[in-house]
């Protein structure tokens, strides 16, 4: 995979001079319009929007020259004032501004020759002597060899210096997407997790390859990240958006020649994330293990729809999928459910496991019938029967009672096991030591005792 931008800049009057900033906005428009050489940074995508409205971008690494404004022939057969780039090398995608026909025109000088773009947009790429343009709508194309001709429905071009342009080429058609394939374009994350996602699409016939497009908004303006894959799929480890909702992308195809196809409409690619509550921790399978009485809220569920699923992989359960109001709660008959949540927009859905604390402590005491004076020793193993929870991560405390009065013991913690040896005093009387095993809420989760009885006294 090559990798062509990462960001997007501000566009001063000279190119070759203008700063890197990741949040300025993309595009700026110009009072007056740039002139001279100019070279877009290697890493930056460019879009510059002229005083008459024409929109160019301009790929990381494009060289070249703008002139003055000049009159162009326009499809009318009368003359348009517009203005005129000279491009060295790299690509330039152009887009005009709406109005009556003949009203607007921009002129592209490569090697290889000329392209008027009258209305509509074009793509042109030059690479050595060689270019390539895809004209989505109509424009007047002349070769170095001074042979020209109109194009009105569209058509790919390829152009060599000193060599009749071969309009023959096909434009590839736009991606359609195919949410059934590749990483989730949504996904439901805790803060400060950062997933796989990504896009898949259905292959176009006649692509060599494809260009991904991942921008920080819906109008594809602010790039984040450009790249070239042969593949029909991209995959990206989430990454920050600058604002909520996450971020889009686009994907255009690209014949052999290198002419450049329009780009798919741009697909949110959306992170849900949520905040763990107090007590609740991610567990060892993804689960959101809870506390009681205790919900996950999502930052952003506009639009999401919610719908409960069974946890055992051989039981299916028919989804009904209601709009999401609220926090994710588990039911109280419930230690364990699947929360559905879907995207309707997107059509995909991720799921988030819900459970139940259910750390477990067991307290073995030995020896079971101590005389009065005997050593007991205590052995006390944390434990959860989901496996979910790490017990060794766990807070534990162990409360001792001789009868009803505390009694201070000295643990000695390995892991998730717990050992002391108590030797309780001497008495005339029954007596229970009772050890008592809480979590970090207070919640008891194990339990053992011994009786001691006098020698007088029948043993139990």
């Amino acid at each position: 995979m090559r990798r062509l931008a990462l960001s997007a800049i501000a566009l001063t009057a000279s190119l070759s001079a203008a700063p890197s900033s990741a949040t300025a906005p993309a595009a700026v428009a110009h009072p007056t319009a740039p002139s001279g050489e100019m070279t877009t940074p290697s890493d930056q995508t460019v879009v510059v929007t002229l005083p008459d409205g024409v929109a160019v971008t301009l790929e990381p690494g494009t060289k070249g020259r703008w002139l003055p404004k000049t009159k162009l022939p326009s499809e009318t057969g009368k003359w348009a004032i517009g203005y005129h780039l000279v491009l060295l090398e790299g690509e330039a995608d152009v887009r005009m501004p709406d109005g009556p026909k003949g009203a607007h025109a921009f002129l592209v000088q490569t090697r290889a020759g000329q392209l008027t773009d009258w209305r509509g947009k074009l793509h042109v790429a030059v690479h050595d002597d060689t270019t390539t343009a895809a004209i989505y709508e109509g424009a007047l194309v002349v070769g170095s060899n001074g042979q020209g001709f109109p194009v009105y429905d569209g058509a790919g071009i390829l152009m060599r210096k000193g060599i009749d342009p071969d309009k023959s080429r096909a434009i590839p058609s736009a991606p359609q997407w195919d949410a059934a394939r590749g990483a989730p374009s949504f996904l439901l994350e805790p803060v400060g997790s950062h997933g796989n996602m990504g896009v898949a699409w259905k292959p176009v016939p006649g692509a060599a390859s494809y260009r991904v497009t991942i921008a920080r908004d819906a109008e594809m303006k602010q790039v984040i990240d450009v790249a070239s894959t042969t593949d029909t799929t991209y995959a990206m480890v989430e990454r920050a958006s600058g604002g909520s909702g996450g971020s889009w992308t686009q994907v255009r195809a690209v014949g052999p020649e290198g002419i450049v196809g329009e780009p798919a409409s741009p697909r949110p690619l959306r992170v849900v994330h949520f905040t763990l509550p107090d007590g609740a921790v991610m567990g060892r399978d993804g689960s959101v293990v809870l506390p009681s009485n205790v919900g996950v809220t999502l930052d952003d569920a506009q639009g999401l729809q919610l719908a409960y699923g069974s946890p055992s992989p051989r039981v299916t359960v028919p989804l009904f999928w209601s709009p999401l109001s609220g926090p994710l709660r588990l039911p109280r008959d419930s230690d364990v459910r699947v929360m559905h949540v879907r995207d309707p927009a997107l059509g995909q859905e991720a799921a988030l496991v819900l459970a139940r604390r259910a750390l477990r402590v067991d307290v073995e005491m030995t020896p079971r019938n101590p005389r009065p004076g005997d050593f007991v020793d205590v052995r006390a193993v944390a434990w959860d029967p989901t496996g979910r929870l790490d017990p060794t991560r766990e807070q534990v405390a162990l409360e001792t009672t001789l009868d009803l009065d505390p009694l201070q013991v000295a643990w000695r913690q390995t892991g998730s096991t717990w050992t002391a040896r108590l030797q309780p005093p001497r008495t005339f009387r029954p007596t229970v030591i009772r050890v008592a095993a809480r979590d970090a809420f207070g919640a008891e989760i194990g339990r053992g005792f011994v009786e001691i009885a006098p020698p007088t006294s029948p043993s139990r």
